[in-house]
Protein backbone atom coordinates (compact mmCIF):
# COMPACT_ATOMS: atom_id res chain seq x y z
CA UNK A 1 0.00 0.00 0.00
CA UNK A 2 2.79 2.77 1.11
CA UNK A 3 4.67 1.75 -2.21
CA UNK A 4 1.43 1.98 -4.00
CA UNK A 5 0.89 5.85 -2.82
CA UNK A 6 4.73 6.55 -3.10
CA UNK A 7 3.91 5.89 -6.93
CA UNK A 8 1.14 7.79 -7.24
CA UNK A 9 2.62 10.47 -5.20
CA UNK A 10 5.64 10.69 -7.97
CA UNK A 11 3.60 10.68 -10.97
CA UNK A 12 1.72 13.94 -9.74
CA UNK A 13 4.33 15.13 -8.42
CA UNK A 14 5.95 14.66 -12.49
CA UNK A 15 3.14 15.85 -13.69
CA UNK A 16 2.83 19.57 -11.47
CA UNK A 17 6.16 19.98 -11.78
CA UNK A 18 7.80 18.52 -14.58
CA UNK A 19 8.03 21.01 -17.14
CA UNK A 20 5.99 20.30 -20.69
CA UNK A 21 7.65 20.74 -24.07
CA UNK A 22 5.80 23.59 -24.70
CA UNK A 23 6.37 25.13 -21.50
CA UNK A 24 10.57 24.35 -21.05
CA UNK A 25 10.96 25.74 -24.25
CA UNK A 26 9.76 29.31 -23.45
CA UNK A 27 13.04 32.42 -22.66
CA UNK A 28 12.26 32.60 -19.21
CA UNK A 29 12.95 28.52 -18.30
CA UNK A 30 16.07 28.81 -21.07
CA UNK A 31 17.54 31.94 -19.85
CA UNK A 32 17.94 30.10 -16.33
CA UNK A 33 20.43 27.87 -17.29
CA UNK A 34 22.06 30.20 -20.00
CA UNK A 35 21.67 33.31 -18.09
CA UNK A 36 24.23 31.44 -15.73
CA UNK A 37 26.46 30.06 -18.43
CA UNK A 38 30.10 31.23 -19.98
CA UNK A 39 30.85 31.68 -23.32
CA UNK A 40 29.22 31.69 -26.93
CA UNK A 41 26.12 29.71 -25.30
CA UNK A 42 25.99 32.52 -21.79
CA UNK A 43 22.78 34.73 -22.88
CA UNK A 44 22.69 38.02 -20.45
CA UNK A 45 19.09 38.12 -19.47
CA UNK A 46 18.95 42.08 -19.02
CA UNK A 47 20.42 43.17 -22.29
CA UNK A 48 17.97 40.25 -24.36
CA UNK A 49 14.92 41.78 -22.33
CA UNK A 50 16.10 45.24 -24.07
CA UNK A 51 16.51 43.97 -27.66
CA UNK A 52 14.43 44.09 -30.09
CA UNK A 53 13.62 40.15 -29.52
CA UNK A 54 13.09 40.35 -26.09
CA UNK A 55 9.51 40.30 -26.36
CA UNK A 56 9.65 36.71 -28.16
CA UNK A 57 8.98 33.97 -25.43
CA UNK A 58 9.77 31.18 -27.66
CA UNK A 59 13.23 30.12 -28.20
CA UNK A 60 12.38 27.27 -30.47
CA UNK A 61 11.45 29.71 -33.58
CA UNK A 62 15.17 30.22 -33.71
CA UNK A 63 17.09 27.15 -32.62
CA UNK A 64 15.73 25.17 -34.17
CA UNK A 65 16.49 20.91 -34.26
CA UNK A 66 17.45 21.32 -30.42
CA UNK A 67 20.67 18.80 -29.78
CA UNK A 68 21.75 17.14 -26.52
CA UNK A 69 20.22 15.44 -23.94
CA UNK A 70 19.78 18.53 -21.55
CA UNK A 71 17.34 19.52 -24.68
CA UNK A 72 15.17 16.71 -24.75
CA UNK A 73 11.68 17.11 -25.22
CA UNK A 74 11.90 21.07 -24.82
CA UNK A 75 10.71 20.78 -28.96
CA UNK A 76 9.98 18.79 -31.78
CA UNK A 77 10.50 21.88 -34.29
CA UNK A 78 12.63 21.11 -37.38
CA UNK A 79 13.86 23.14 -40.20
CA UNK A 80 11.27 23.69 -43.19
CA UNK A 81 13.16 23.64 -46.40
CA UNK A 82 13.19 27.22 -47.21
CA UNK A 83 15.16 27.37 -43.76
CA UNK A 84 17.05 23.90 -44.43
CA UNK A 85 18.21 25.50 -47.59
CA UNK A 86 19.47 28.89 -46.43
CA UNK A 87 21.37 27.09 -43.86
CA UNK A 88 23.35 24.66 -45.89
CA UNK A 89 24.05 27.43 -48.47
CA UNK A 90 25.60 29.58 -45.78
CA UNK A 91 27.32 26.97 -43.46
CA UNK A 92 30.70 28.13 -44.09
CA UNK A 93 30.31 31.27 -42.52
CA UNK A 94 28.01 30.15 -39.93
CA UNK A 95 29.84 26.58 -38.49
CA UNK A 96 28.55 26.87 -35.34
CA UNK A 97 24.78 26.92 -35.79
CA UNK A 98 23.49 27.33 -39.16
CA UNK A 99 19.87 26.58 -38.65
CA UNK A 100 19.49 29.04 -36.46
CA UNK A 101 21.09 32.07 -38.22
CA UNK A 102 18.81 30.79 -41.07
CA UNK A 103 16.06 30.98 -38.79
CA UNK A 104 16.14 34.92 -39.51
CA UNK A 105 14.57 34.28 -42.90
CA UNK A 106 10.81 33.20 -41.13
CA UNK A 107 10.40 36.69 -39.76
CA UNK A 108 13.04 38.67 -41.98
CA UNK A 109 11.94 36.77 -45.56
CA UNK A 110 12.28 40.15 -47.81
CA UNK A 111 14.87 41.23 -46.27
CA UNK A 112 16.90 37.57 -46.79
CA UNK A 113 16.06 38.01 -50.49
CA UNK A 114 17.56 41.24 -50.90
CA UNK A 115 20.90 39.91 -49.14
CA UNK A 116 20.91 36.54 -51.10
CA UNK A 117 21.28 38.85 -54.32
CA UNK A 118 23.61 41.24 -52.87
CA UNK A 119 27.22 41.06 -53.48
CA UNK A 120 27.14 40.08 -49.65
CA UNK A 121 24.98 37.31 -49.98
CA UNK A 122 26.91 36.01 -53.17
CA UNK A 123 30.02 36.06 -51.83
CA UNK A 124 28.31 33.38 -49.00
CA UNK A 125 25.92 31.38 -50.40
CA UNK A 126 27.33 31.33 -54.10
CA UNK A 127 31.13 31.68 -53.83
CA UNK A 128 31.14 29.70 -50.06
CA UNK A 129 33.34 32.37 -48.97
CA UNK A 130 34.15 32.56 -45.17
CA UNK A 131 34.39 36.41 -45.03
CA UNK A 132 31.91 37.37 -47.01
CA UNK A 133 29.36 39.17 -43.94
CA UNK A 134 25.75 37.27 -42.47
CA UNK A 135 23.37 38.80 -40.41
CA UNK A 136 25.17 39.16 -37.08
CA UNK A 137 28.61 40.14 -38.67
CA UNK A 138 26.34 43.46 -39.04
CA UNK A 139 23.25 43.14 -36.14
CA UNK A 140 25.53 41.50 -33.92
CA UNK A 141 23.88 38.67 -31.67
CA UNK A 142 20.42 38.36 -32.25
CA UNK A 143 19.93 38.21 -28.75
CA UNK A 144 21.13 41.78 -28.13
CA UNK A 145 19.86 43.70 -31.13
CA UNK A 146 18.84 46.54 -31.21
CA UNK A 147 16.63 49.48 -32.94
CA UNK A 148 18.64 51.14 -35.65
CA UNK A 149 17.54 54.92 -34.12
CA UNK A 150 19.11 53.29 -30.94
CA UNK A 151 22.71 54.44 -30.28
CA UNK A 152 23.84 51.26 -29.52
CA UNK A 153 23.26 49.61 -32.81
CA UNK A 154 25.67 49.09 -34.48
CA UNK A 155 24.01 49.63 -37.73
CA UNK A 156 22.98 53.03 -36.25
CA UNK A 157 23.32 55.77 -38.23
CA UNK A 158 26.44 57.27 -36.69
CA UNK A 159 27.78 53.76 -36.02
CA UNK A 160 27.71 51.78 -39.53
CA UNK A 161 30.56 53.34 -41.02
CA UNK A 162 32.94 51.38 -38.29
CA UNK A 163 30.70 48.63 -38.43
CA UNK A 164 31.32 48.51 -42.45
CA UNK A 165 34.86 49.40 -41.44
CA UNK A 166 35.57 45.70 -39.82
CA UNK A 167 35.68 44.19 -42.90
CA UNK A 168 36.74 47.27 -45.58
CA UNK A 169 39.83 48.62 -43.60
CA UNK A 170 41.23 45.19 -43.68
CA UNK A 171 43.94 45.06 -46.01
CA UNK A 172 43.73 41.57 -46.80
CA UNK A 173 39.75 41.98 -48.15
CA UNK A 174 40.95 45.27 -50.14
CA UNK A 175 43.50 43.28 -51.82
CA UNK A 176 41.16 40.09 -52.28
CA UNK A 177 38.15 41.84 -53.51
CA UNK A 178 39.87 45.22 -55.08
CA UNK A 179 38.22 47.67 -53.33
CA UNK A 180 39.96 50.87 -52.23
CA UNK A 181 42.59 50.95 -49.06
CA UNK A 182 41.80 52.92 -46.52
CA UNK A 183 38.57 53.43 -47.42
CA UNK A 184 37.22 53.94 -44.22
CA UNK A 185 39.97 56.70 -43.33
CA UNK A 186 39.25 58.40 -46.65
CA UNK A 187 35.65 58.81 -45.73
CA UNK A 188 36.18 60.14 -42.59
CA UNK A 189 38.41 62.94 -44.11
CA UNK A 190 35.65 63.63 -46.46
CA UNK A 191 33.22 66.50 -46.29
CA UNK A 192 30.54 63.77 -45.42
CA UNK A 193 32.57 62.20 -42.51
CA UNK A 194 33.11 65.10 -40.77
CA UNK A 195 29.56 66.52 -40.73
CA UNK A 196 28.47 63.10 -39.31
CA UNK A 197 31.37 63.00 -36.49
CA UNK A 198 29.95 66.66 -35.35
CA UNK A 199 26.42 64.57 -35.05
CA UNK A 200 24.90 66.21 -38.24
CA UNK A 201 21.90 63.79 -38.78
CA UNK A 202 21.68 64.89 -42.60
CA UNK A 203 25.69 63.60 -43.43
CA UNK A 204 25.24 60.20 -45.39
CA UNK A 205 26.93 57.10 -43.97
CA UNK A 206 27.63 54.12 -45.87
CA UNK A 207 24.24 52.60 -46.56
CA UNK A 208 23.23 56.37 -47.36
CA UNK A 209 25.16 56.02 -50.84
CA UNK A 210 25.35 52.04 -51.48
CA UNK A 211 22.54 50.77 -49.49
CA UNK A 212 22.08 48.32 -46.72
CA UNK A 213 21.13 44.51 -47.24
CA UNK A 214 21.27 44.75 -51.46
CA UNK A 215 24.17 46.36 -51.52
CA UNK A 216 26.15 45.97 -55.32
CA UNK A 217 29.45 46.16 -56.72
CA UNK A 218 29.79 49.14 -57.96
CA UNK A 219 30.84 47.80 -61.43
CA UNK A 220 27.05 45.94 -61.30
CA UNK A 221 24.70 48.54 -63.56
CA UNK A 222 21.86 47.97 -60.92
CA UNK A 223 24.38 49.76 -58.28
CA UNK A 224 23.40 53.08 -56.70
CA UNK A 225 26.93 53.98 -56.90
CA UNK A 226 27.81 52.30 -60.31
CA UNK A 227 28.88 54.99 -63.05
CA UNK A 228 25.50 55.73 -64.54
CA UNK A 229 23.57 55.61 -61.45
CA UNK A 230 26.00 57.77 -59.05
CA UNK A 231 24.47 61.24 -60.44
CA UNK A 232 20.97 59.95 -59.47
CA UNK A 233 22.28 58.77 -56.28
CA UNK A 234 24.12 61.74 -55.55
CA UNK A 235 20.85 63.98 -56.47
CA UNK A 236 19.14 62.73 -53.78
CA UNK A 237 21.34 65.30 -51.63
CA UNK A 238 23.00 67.53 -54.12
CA UNK A 239 20.27 68.80 -56.87
CA UNK A 240 21.17 69.58 -60.15
CA UNK A 241 24.98 67.14 -59.41
CA UNK A 242 26.50 66.38 -62.49
CA UNK A 243 29.27 64.45 -64.09
CA UNK A 244 31.83 66.65 -62.63
CA UNK A 245 30.33 67.11 -58.89
CA UNK A 246 30.62 63.18 -58.64
CA UNK A 247 33.87 62.83 -59.98
CA UNK A 248 35.20 65.02 -56.82
CA UNK A 249 33.35 61.98 -54.40
CA UNK A 250 35.81 58.96 -54.31
CA UNK A 251 36.95 56.81 -51.67
CA UNK A 252 40.56 56.60 -53.65
CA UNK A 253 43.30 57.72 -51.52
CA UNK A 254 44.03 61.50 -51.87
CA UNK A 255 46.91 62.67 -54.62
CA UNK A 256 50.37 63.07 -52.42
CA UNK A 257 50.24 67.30 -53.94
CA UNK A 258 46.43 67.51 -52.57
CA UNK A 259 47.43 65.75 -48.92
CA UNK A 260 50.37 67.38 -48.72
CA UNK A 261 48.56 71.23 -49.39
CA UNK A 262 46.34 69.91 -47.19
CA UNK A 263 48.44 69.54 -44.60
CA UNK A 264 50.44 72.73 -45.07
CA UNK A 265 46.55 74.80 -45.11
CA UNK A 266 46.37 73.21 -41.54
CA UNK A 267 49.49 73.80 -40.03
CA UNK A 268 49.13 77.75 -41.83
CA UNK A 269 46.10 77.78 -40.18
CA UNK A 270 46.64 76.56 -36.82
CA UNK A 271 50.22 78.76 -36.53
CA UNK A 272 48.01 82.02 -37.57
CA UNK A 273 45.88 81.23 -34.89
CA UNK A 274 48.77 80.58 -32.07
CA UNK A 275 50.50 83.86 -33.47
CA UNK A 276 47.21 85.63 -32.68
CA UNK A 277 46.75 84.06 -29.26
CA UNK A 278 50.02 84.83 -28.32
CA UNK A 279 49.91 88.25 -29.53
CA UNK A 280 47.02 88.76 -27.45
CA UNK A 281 48.68 87.33 -24.58
CA UNK A 282 51.59 89.07 -24.99
CA UNK A 283 49.36 92.85 -25.75
CA UNK A 284 47.69 92.09 -22.45
CA UNK A 285 51.03 91.24 -20.39
CA UNK A 286 52.90 94.40 -21.41
CA UNK A 287 49.56 96.32 -20.48
CA UNK A 288 49.29 95.03 -16.81
CA UNK A 289 53.27 95.60 -16.39
CA UNK A 290 52.51 99.15 -17.78
CA UNK A 291 49.81 99.94 -15.05
CA UNK A 292 51.97 98.65 -12.48
CA UNK A 293 54.30 100.62 -13.39
CA UNK A 294 52.50 103.86 -13.38
CA UNK A 295 51.57 103.10 -10.00
CA UNK A 296 54.62 102.81 -8.70
CA UNK A 297 55.93 106.36 -10.30
CA UNK A 298 53.11 107.72 -8.62
CA UNK A 299 53.81 106.50 -5.18
CA UNK A 300 57.33 107.59 -4.95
Amino acid sequence: MRNWLNAVSLFLFTLLLAPSAQAAADAATCLGCHGSMEGAVKVDQERFSKSVHGGMNDCTMCHLALKGAQHQGLSDARPDKTVADLAAAIAPKSRSNAVAQAACVNCHADTYQAYKASVHGQNVIVKKSSDGPVCTDCHGSPHYIQSKSSKESSVNHFSIVETCGKCHEEKFMSEKYGFSTHVMERYKESFHGRKLKVGHTGAPSCASCHGSHDVKSAKDPSSPVSSKNKITTCATCHKGATEKFVAAITHKPMHPIAHWTELALIVLTMSVFAFICIHVLLDIFADIRERLFRKGDKHE
